[in-house]
């Protein structure tokens, strides 16, 4: 009995002290779970109190009943008056190229109808590839319209019961097409590249042959553009079953097909970067693996996979802005739903390329350093 005891002592030994070699394992193996439940409660925080979704107000009336409205809308909690648009087509025009989520029109005549207690409407243009964002922007319609209703039987004898609120889809989503499937491809990009890292360059160190590889007449660089370019193909594999899969679905993809590579193929470069940085710090597959588990979580809901970063509370917001992949997803959702060209999604590109530009090289000095 004293000797299963000393045995079982010696190899609890052992095992801790193998722990201890690699300090942020052990530091992960203990703190996953608190760090699991803690990156949920970020999250739930970060959509406790919606930023104001940005929209646009053509007024074609110019009554003091289509004034009234615009200020209730400008009061409401859940959109913000970006700009005052003197036509429809200026108001499309603003949806369609991304500064807003939604344009609010009021045709003329809807003061005059109001008064007489007619008909009325107004319409509701969205950008409907961020569905939640548009869904509020309806509803603040509504409600609004609603209010000035309201004010209107208290002063008068209004016997108009409600304002017709028309919506009007700009993206050309079918209603048959899932909303999440453009951050679908992102995340499959991200998860994808992010493995292909593990595969690169930790479990390499693990077997011995990485550092094997460093020592040969080959430059670092070089080293990590061959696994770069390794990437890049599988990458273009995974889009492109995607793609298939979004098709069969009867998704229609508006935009261009060799963008959307283009637009996957740097958000692996990137997230492969990022990979390599961390794979500086990080000794073990094990906790690189568990490290990108603990990412899945919150980057379903910060980098723009379900939504457009405007439905989050502006810390999240702000933190959503700080990720590259939410400038990739935007751009993809750009690209499959509203069927923008390079012009509308150029400062996209241009963030996900500069975040790799920075980030690369320092990945191969640190790597350098620990070799």
């Amino acid at each position: 009995m004293n000797r299963v005891l000393r045995d079982t002592g010696v190899i609890a030994k052992k095992e801790l002290k193998q722990l201890s070699r690699d300090p942020l394992s052990l530091a992960l193996t203990v703190m996953f779970p608190i760090l699991l439940i803690s990156i949920f409660i970020v999250i739930s925080s970060a959509f406790r109190d919606p930023n104001v979704i940005p929209i646009v107000v053509a007024d074609l009336d110019g009554s003091g009943e289509s004034k009234l409205l615009i200020d209730k809308i400008s009061l409401s909690r859940s959109v913000r008056i970006a700009e005052l648009v003197q036509t429809e087509e200026a108001a499309m025009e603003a949806v369609q190229s991304g500064k807003v989520i939604g344009a609010i029109v009021i045709p003329e005549g809807f003061g005059n109808k109001i008064v007489n207690s007619k008909e009325a409407f107004i319409v509701v243009q969205t950008d409907n590839s961020k569905l939640t964002a548009s869904m509020m922007i309806v509803m603040a319609a509504t409600e609004q319209s609603e209010a000035l209703l309201e004010d209107y039987r208290t002063e008068r004898a209004l016997k108009l019961t409600a304002v017709e609120v028309v919506s009007r889809p700009i993206s050309g989503r079918p209603m048959t097409g899932d909303l999440i499937l453009p951050g679908y491809l992102g995340l499959i990009t991200i998860l994808g590249a992010f493995d292909d890292a593990v595969n690169a360059i930790t479990r390499e160190r693990e077997r011995g042959t990485f550092p094997r590889l460093a020592l040969t007449p080959m430059n670092l660089l070089s080293i990590y553009g061959g696994k770069m370019f390794a990437t890049l193909v599988t990458n273009g594999l995974r889009t492109t079953f995607v793609l298939i899969i979004f098709i069969l679905q009867g998704l229609v993809i508006r935009g261009s097909i060799p963008l959307i590579y283009l637009t996957t193929s740097l958000m692996a470069i990137f997230t492969l970067s990022f990979g390599l940085m961390v794979s500086t710090r990080v000794r073990s597959s094990s906790t690189l693996t568990i490290l990108e588990i603990a990412m899945t979580f919150p980057l379903f809901q910060l980098s723009g996979a379900f939504s457009g970063p405007e439905t989050l509370a502006p810390g999240g917001r702000a933190i959503s802005r700080m990720l590259p992949w939410t400038w990739g997803n935007e751009a993809l959702r750009r690209i499959i739903y509203l069927g923008l060209g390079l012009e509308g999604i150029g400062l996209d590109l241009i963030v996900l390329s500069a975040s790799t530009i920075v980030l690369l090289p320092l990945a191969t000095y640190f790597s350098k350093r620990t070799m």
